[in-house]
This record gives structure tokens, C-alpha cells and sequence, in this order.
């Protein structure tokens, strides 16, 4: 998936690993990247033919990517890197960014999101330390503003007693918000990175996020919660979902140096990407190098 290629390519940056990065990337151009509009086929199957099975594209795996691709030019000094993540920011602004109900939005993918009368958006997907940096760098983009209508999106989304941000979310014509009637209505495996992302930026403590806090509080938080019924998961979350815990409970250096033999592959991305939201300096520094 090309979460995986753009949370790996980060986590390259991040640890001084360049032989991995080019490897990971190597590979997600040569099979995942669309000629047509130069975004990323999101999934990739070995055992499909095709391989790459759904033409569509996630748009949090691009900008994973491009955010990744800016970083590591920045930090090993590779230009090419920055030009293929200004080229991949331009996909992403020509394609998936809209108005739409008042807002600027982030469609989760080029198709299949927009509908007769509503759109409907993933809160997870709006990568915040992602969209600041292109704001940086793009200062008369439409990366700042994507970032402000989408912090005011997610706070007006949230829903049920409790009020968590959904995994997915409906927005209409006139600016009304709704669950998203394709998917299950929780609190979940998508929302759970909205709080990793908005710490990440280091707007952790805004107060729309008490309701995850409180949640949270509790010492087997459920993996999920369905809005709509107030029914949990009958499993808690995972050592990757409670590292995101840790942070938003500034319990960060709690957190596990590696994740375990047993977690999966989401559940020790959560992990080590909480790590570095935790320690963001290695990012940041590359961040802060002069432009080539």
C-alpha cells in the first residue's frame, strides 16, 4: 500500500538509512506510480493480475511520499528527490484538492469519492506535518488553507457522546456534515492516526481532542466504537494504537523503543511513527536545511 511506501520512505529519513529509501522508492515508482496523472496506484497485489490491482489512488500514501521525497532531498542532498515531490505536490493539488460545501477539501482518491449532492473525506488522510511543510514551501498554494478547513472539518465531524472523529465522514452541498454511510460509523483503525497526526504537528493539546483524551483514559481502551450505538470492539487497541495513546496522554516516552515479533504491520507502523512524532528532531533538522 502506499501508506506503507511513504511511512517507510519517512522512517528511512528519519534513521540515516539512504540505501533503504532508494529501494523503497526504486520500487514504488517502477510499479505503483500512473503515468496518466503521476500519482500512485494504492495497492499492490503479487498474487493479481494485475498486480496492481485498483487503478485508484490513497491520497494520504502521496503525500507520504511527497513529503518523504522533500525530506530526503533536503538531507542527503539529492535534488531529484525535491523535484519529484514538487512534481507529485502538483499531481496532488490538479487532482484531489476541491471546494466543495464552503471548504477546501482533500478527496481521498481521484474517483469514487464525489457523489451526486456530497463528497465524502477520511480525517485521517489530511497528513498535517506533511500539509505545513508544503505550506512552507509553497506559501501561495492551497496546502495552508487545506490544512485550516481541514482542522475545522475533523472538529466539526466529531461525533456520538463522546465526540471522536469518525474514520469517515460525509459533506454535502450546502456544508453539512454526516457519517459517511459506505463504512461502519466508529471511532477506528483509520481516526485513531487523526490524533498521531495532530500531535505530530504539535497541536496534540487543542481542546476538540479531549474527547479522544477521555476516551483514552480508560486502562483497555477498545480498539474501536461504534458513534451511532456507543457498541466497542470486544479486543483492545494494539501496542501501535496505544502508542498514539501515550503521546496524546503525554505518557510519549512510555513508548516502546521497536515494535514486537507479534504486531502486524499497521499496528508497529503506529508504533515506531509515534516514536518520531515523539522525537521529531532527525525530521526536523532536514527540514531546516537551506534549499538546494
Amino acid at each position: 500500500h502506499t501508506e506503507g511506501q511513504g511511512w517507510g520512505m519517512l522512517m528511512a529519513v528519519y534513521f540515516d538509512d539512504p540505501d533503504r529509501f532508494d529501494a523503497l522508492y526504486d520500487w514504488t515508482r517502477e510499479h505503483l506510480r500512473r503515468k496518466v496523472d503521476g500519482l500512485y496506484t494504492w495497492r499492490f497485489d503479487p498474487g493479481a493480475d494485475p498486480a496492481a490491482m485498483d487503478p485508484n489512488n490513497a491520497t494520504d500514501g502521496d503525500l507520504l511520499i511527497a513529503w518523504a521525497l522533500e525530506l530526503a532531498g533536503r538531507h542527503w542532498e539529492r535534488p531529484r528527490y525535491r523535484l519529484d515531490s514538487e512534481r507529485l505536490r502538483a499531481a496532488i493539488r490538479r487532482h484531489l484538492i476541491i471546494e466543495y460545501g464552503g471548504y477546501q477539501v482533500l478527496l481521498p482518491g481521484r474517483t469514487g469519492f464525489q457523489h451526486d449532492g456530497y463528497v465524502n473525506l477520511n480525517p485521517s488522510y489530511y497528513v498535517m506535518p506533511a500539509l505545513d511543510c508544503f505550506a512552507r514551501l509553497d506559501p501561495g498554494g492551497p496546502w495552508r488553507r487545506l490544512m485550516y478547513d481541514g482542522i475545522r472539518l475533523i472538529e466539526l465531524a466529531r461525533k456520538g457522546g463522546r465526540k471522536l472523529p469518525p474514520d469517515w465522514v460525509r459533506l454535502d452541498q450546502q456544508g453539512a456534515l454526516s457519517l459517511a454511510e459506505q463504512w461502519p460509523p466508529r471511532f477506528g483503525f483509520e481516526a485513531v492516526r487523526v490524533p498521531l497526526y495532530f500531535y505530530w504537528m504539535g497541536l496534540g493539546d487543542v481542546a476538540f481532542l479531549d474527547g479522544v483524551r477521555r476516551f483514552w483514559m480508560r486502562p483497555r481502551p477498545p480498539a474501536w466504537v461504534d458513534l451511532e450505538t456507543g457498541e466497542s470492539a470486544d479486543f483492545p487497541l494494539s501496542r501501535g494504537g496505544l502508542a498514539v495513546r501515550a503521546l496524546m496522554l503525554g505518557n510519549g516516552d512510555s513508548i516502546p523503543l521497536a515494535p514486537q515479533p507479534d504486531d502486524d504491520y499497521y499496528s508497529a507502523s503506529l508504533l515506531m511513527l509515534s516514536r518520531m512524532a515523539f522525537h521529531p528532531a532527525p525530521l526536523s533538522s532536514a527540514l531546516e536545511r537551506k534549499k538546494l
